[in-house]
């Protein structure tokens, strides 16, 4: 008589098929932004400016129109970041602004999804800037301290599930120097 299995670790046994076996693999999807036209391939959003979706797509493959995250945060007047600057000196405020649209070009430029949504001026010397990324907002009030004198800087952090990260900027009470003797 001869042994079916020589020792128990020979059995073999058959694995479930997977999705991929019973469906095929997945398509790759590709989606472009109607508003920003960013294009999201390689499981990321990207510019989609110079991007020719055609040499993306080959023939197997659908593009599909939508919005990006950050599109469809704007549209629905959602934030995950927001700056509260007060009491900014008069003579600092066009340079604050300034300063504020081109750190907000540059992150852009680095990552379709970072942009500043708005820039509110509450009143003369407090504006409230939103973002779509709760790390911009940190990042833009260490910039402000950097860049300006007796600026103070309190992080507040929402609680879960919220992700909404609140950064109060306040600038501090300047010194009018005086001429020695006057």
């Amino acid at each position: 008589m001869r042994k079916m299995f020589k020792k128990p670790h020979d059995i073999m046994l058959y694995r479930e098929r997977t999705e991929e076996q019973e469906f095929g693999r997945p398509q790759k999807d590709y989606r472009q932004c109607q508003i920003c036209q960013a294009m999201y391939h390689d499981k990321s959003w990207h510019h989609g400016k110079g991007i020719d979706p055609v040499s993306l797509l080959g023939s197997h493959h659908k593009l599909w129109l939508t919005r990006c995250p950050a599109c469809k945060m704007i549209g629905d007047h959602q934030y995950e970041g927001i700056v509260v600057i007060e009491s900014i000196p008069k003579k600092y405020q066009n340079e604050l602004l300034h300063m504020i649209n081109g750190y907000g070009l540059r992150a852009y430029q680095k990552d379709c999804q970072h942009r500043i949504i708005a820039i509110t001026k509450e009143e003369q010397a407090k504006w409230i800037v939103t973002t779509t990324e709760n790390q911009l907002a940190a990042r833009l009030a260490k910039k402000i301290m950097e860049v300006f004198d007796k600026v103070e800087v309190k992080t507040s952090y929402s609680t879960e599930p919220d992700d909404v990260e609140r950064v109060f900027v306040k600038f501090g009470p300047y010194l009018s120097f005086m001429p020695e003797g006057g």
